[in-house]
């Protein structure tokens, strides 16, 4: 019996950190309210706006992704879906099932923002396992502020986390996030 798959949307994106180094897409279950976060720096960030807005400046070089639908298209090849496949160490890796005249293959764990704006550029369905959206997805807490799986959070984040938890002397999560800093290194 295979497992339910999940369409997901992209919902936002905005940026993480105060020097607007690190965004983090928001991806909505199209049928639902769960909703997952995916890590992505600026430049990236940028790139999807843009795609998402469908903002296409002739002044500026094609975007690899534009390259990539071009070449595709000459060769009778088109992406037909981004599966996220994986979250580990704040990294959201995707595989990309793409069809070669009526062949289909896959590509496995690329990351996650290269493979949305890529879902934008070939205009198909951005898909995830319901087990996985299950375990991923941020949890609301109250107030509107939200819960992450700590795998979705990158080091550089959870550095900062346990600074903060140190300084408010939350111990106890100051000693799970250390010892998730420790499994990383």
């Amino acid at each position: 019996m295979s497992e339910s798959v999940k369409e997901l949307r992209v919902q936002t994106v905005s940026k993480c950190t105060k020097d607007g180094a690190v965004y983090m897409a928001i991806l909505r279950e199209r049928d639902g309210k769960r909703i997952l976060p995916v890590l992505m720096e600026r430049s990236e960030a940028f790139q999807l706006l843009m795609k998402m807005k469908g903002v296409k400046d002739l002044s500026l070089p094609s975007s690899m992704a534009d390259i990539m639908k071009a070449a595709f298209l000459q060769c009778g090849m088109d992406v037909e879906e981004v599966r996220i496949a994986a979250v580990q160490a704040g990294v959201t890796y995707c595989h990309l099932l793409y069809r070669e005249r009526s062949v289909y293959h896959m590509v496995r764990y690329c990351k996650a923002p290269d493979c949305l704006i890529l879902a934008y550029t070939f205009d198909c369905p951005i898909t995830i396992n319901e087990s996985l959206l299950e375990h991923q997805y941020m949890r609301e807490v109250g107030d509107g502020t939200y819960s992450i799986p700590v795998n979705s959070v990158n080091l550089e984040a959870l550095e900062e986390a346990l600074k903060r938890a140190v300084e408010d002397e939350n111990y106890e999560l100051a000693s799970q996030l250390r010892d998730e800093i420790e499994r990383r290194k």
